[in-house]
């Protein structure tokens, strides 16, 4: 699915038996791949948030230092990096940031 729409990176869950469910984090079409565990979820309803992000608008990605030690760890902060993070100059994001995303 994610080649007939030309895209390079795929965030997919998957429920199993509906008591656990994965987070695939992949690059597509040759990998690598990192599959999660999902142990919470929470709706923005019952965290009550006091605003929102705007459309367009990048995100800080902000990472431990052990992403930087470890090799393995850095592999997962190229992918998180090119999954979650905005490209430089591209037309629909926003010139300012308004929330941030810490892996730890």
């Amino acid at each position: 699915v994610a080649e007939l729409k030309s895209c390079n990176n795929v965030v997919f869950f998957e429920a199993r038996k509906k008591t656990h469910l994965y987070m695939y984090v992949a690059r597509v079409p040759a990998g690598p791949t990192f599959k999660f565990q999902v142990h919470n979820i929470h709706t923005s309803g019952e965290i009550r948030l006091a605003g929102n992000c705007l459309l367009g608008s990048r995100p800080i990605l902000y990472f431990d230092k052990p992403f930087d030690e470890r090799p393995y760890l850095r592999l997962m902060k190229s992918l998180f990096t090119q999954v979650f993070g905005t490209p430089r100059n591209h037309p629909k994001s926003k010139p300012f940031h308004d929330h941030v995303m810490g892996f730890y």
